[in-house]
C-alpha cells in the first residue's frame, strides 16, 4: 500500500531506486488553488499536512514559486528549531504556511493561528490523523475550523479516509470538537489507475 500510497501523492519509488520521482502532480494543482483562494486571495493562513518527505519538498516549492511565506517540520528538523518555526507562524503575520509531517508534527503543537488545514495525503494509524486534526482546533481557536482532504478519486485515499472516519474515536471526535466543515476534494486526474 505504501506505494499506491505514495502514487497519488504524485511520486513513485523505482525497485532499483532509493529518490521518489515526480510522475503526476494532480493534487499539487488542487492544491496550488487551494492556496490561492484561501492565502493568496482571502490572506489567510494554512497549514498543511503531509506523510512523505518528497511530498512536502514539492510543497515547499510550489510556496516558494509563489513567494508566500512558510514554515515546515518533517522528521530531518532538529527539534531544538521546532519551537521557533511554531511561535514565527503563530505570530507572524508574514507566514502564511505551516507544511508539517503528520507522523511529526501532529502532536503537541498549536497551530491556531490558521483555522484551515489541508491533508495533502495521508497516516493510517488513527492517533497521528486524530493529533494532526487537532493541531489548528484548539483552546484560543476562534474561527469555525475547516479541515479539506485531497483524495484521488478511486484511490488508497479514499480507503484510508473511509478506514479512518469509520473509527468510533473519530466520531467522537468529530461530533464532540465543534469541527464547522470537513470537506473533501476529489482530485479526478488519476482516477482509473488504481484498483486495490
Amino acid at each position: 500500500y505504501l506505494r499506491l500510497m505514495q502514487l497519488t501523492g504524485g511520486f513513485l519509488t523505482a525497485d532499483e531506486s532509493t529518490r521518489p520521482k515526480q510522475v503526476n502532480t494532480a493534487k499539487l494543482d488542487a492544491l496550488t488553488d487551494i492556496v490561492d483562494d484561501y492565502v493568496v486571495d482571502a490572506g489567510k493562513k494554512l497549514v498543511i499536512f503531509a506523510r512523505f518527505r518528497a511530498e512536502i519538498a514539492a510543497i515547499e516549492n510550489l510556496l516558494r514559486l509563489r513567494k508566500i511565506q512558510y514554515g515546515s517540520i518533517y522528521g530531518d528538523v532538529p527539534m531544538e528549531e521546532r519551537g521557533k518555526i511554531v511561535e514565527d507562524f503563530q505570530t507572524n503575520p508574514d507566514t502564511k504556511v505551516f507544511v508539517a509531517q503528520i507522523q511529526t508534527a501532529g502532536l503537541g503543537i498549536t497551530l491556531h493561528a490558521a483555522s484551515t488545514a489541508v491533508f495533502y495525503s495521508y497516516d493510517y494509524n488513527y492517533a497521528n490523523y486524530a493529533q494532526a486534526l487537532a493541531r489548528i482546533h484548539r483552546i484560543g481557536q476562534r474561527l469555525p475550523v475547516t479541515y479539506i482532504h485531497l483524495v484521488v478519486d478511486g484511490s488508497i485515499d479514499e480507503k484510508i479516509l473511509a478506514a479512518l472516519e469509520n473509527k468510533e474515536d473519530m466520531k467522537q471526535l468529530m461530533a464532540g470538537a465543534g469541527v464547522a466543515v470537513v470537506g473533501m476534494v476529489l482530485v479526478p486526474l488519476l482516477s482509473g489507475l488504481f484498483s486495490v
